[in-house]
């Protein structure tokens, strides 16, 4: 909501003005702080008024960028990171599809959305891929920024059994995605923490890759891995597939493991990929997960917002790079 009303350049009183014109009602300043420091549940009327300006018709998006945010290792702040750039983008007017890909639906639970529920429902990732179910019917939306979300469970990781018995398996969601990526702006990925069937079908779908790696030499160890596997798919069938660039993350700036960690990743990759700026730890994230709620929206000066919101603004000149005349026609 402060995104949207920033962007507008309105005041939290013209704020309100502007949604009592729209609704009816008596909102005031107060009102309106409260919703945005997470004090106070936002109306689904005012939700429901925000997305109607933020997405506009449908006709208005897509083509969709397609990043996929993957590193073989867990614990990295892979999760975190999808989920906190794509309400940023969603935020900010573009439609936004976040695909939860690992079957632990970490991504899923972090926006309080019940997987087993979502499971018993048949209308998860898992239920598009394997064509039971229509990959629209399977996305729900977030109420405050209007980011959709493909949900994951459990029973994803019996769908890696099943697709790998298909024709050309890697290619699956890359073709589950078509019917969809003129409705969106941007789609983001969020991978599992291996080089298994669902990353590679992240990676074969995908337009950009974004790799966050932990200010840790361990971490750092497996990024070497990664680039030959994205190289390969480059050679082989993705030669448009490029680096967005590597976030390092869970860095604390006085442990000097964590300085010389980052500085040993400037050296071996700031050559030959965009490094950003480092999101340091913070308590802050793990409560937002309890509370179903992306970071931003919970504490939007969180340490590390800086870091979501310049990988949110590389993505959005990228498309308008890549997709250039199509983004024109459509706005």
């Amino acid at each position: 909501m402060r995104s949207y009303r920033e962007g507008r350049g309105l005041s939290q009183p013209d704020f309100a003005v502007f949604l009592n014109e729209g609704l009816g009602r008596r909102y005031g300043r107060q009102q309106i702080s409260r919703w945005e420091n997470g004090a106070e549940r936002i109306p689904e009327a005012v939700a429901g008024l925000l997305r109607k300006e933020m997405l506009g018709p449908e006709a208005d998006h897509g083509p969709a960028l397609v990043t996929v945010l993957t590193n073989q290792k867990g614990g990295v702040g892979k999760t975190t990171t999808a989920v906190n750039v794509a309400t940023i983008i969603a935020q900010s007017g573009s439609k936004t599809l976040l695909i939860d890909a690992d079957a632990q639906a970490n991504a899923t639970l972090h926006l309080g959305v019940n997987a087993m529920e979502r499971e018993e429902q048949a209308r998860t990732l898992y239920d598009a891929l394997l064509g039971k179910t229509n990959i629209r019917d399977c996305v729900v939306t977030m109420e405050r920024s209007g980011l959709d979300l493909l949900p994951s469970s459990i029973r994803l990781s019996q769908g890696e059994v099943e697709l790998a018995a298909k024709p050309a398996p890697n290619f699956t969601l890359r073709g589950c995605l078509a019917e969809i990526r003129k409705r969106y702006d941007h789609i983001i990925i969020d991978c599992p923490p291996n080089l298994g069937q669902m990353t590679l079908n992240g990676l074969t779908a995908a337009d950009l890759v974004l790799i966050p790696c932990q200010a840790e030499l361990m971490a750092i160890s497996g990024v070497d891995y990664l680039l030959k596997t994205i190289d390969e798919l480059q050679r082989l069938c993705h030669p448009t597939l490029n680096i967005l660039g590597l976030l390092p993350t869970m860095y604390t700036q006085r442990n000097t493991q964590d300085r010389e960690s980052l500085t040993l990743i400037h050296e071996r990759y700031g050559k030959a990929m965009r490094v950003f700026e480092p999101v340091p730890r913070s308590t802050t994230y793990a409560q937002a997960v309890a509370a179903g709620r992306a970071t931003i929206e919970v504490a939007p000066d969180v340490a590390g917002a800086p870091a979501f919101q310049t990988i949110a603004s590389a993505l959005m000149t990228e498309r308008t790079k890549r997709f250039g005349a199509e983004v024109s026609h459509a706005a």
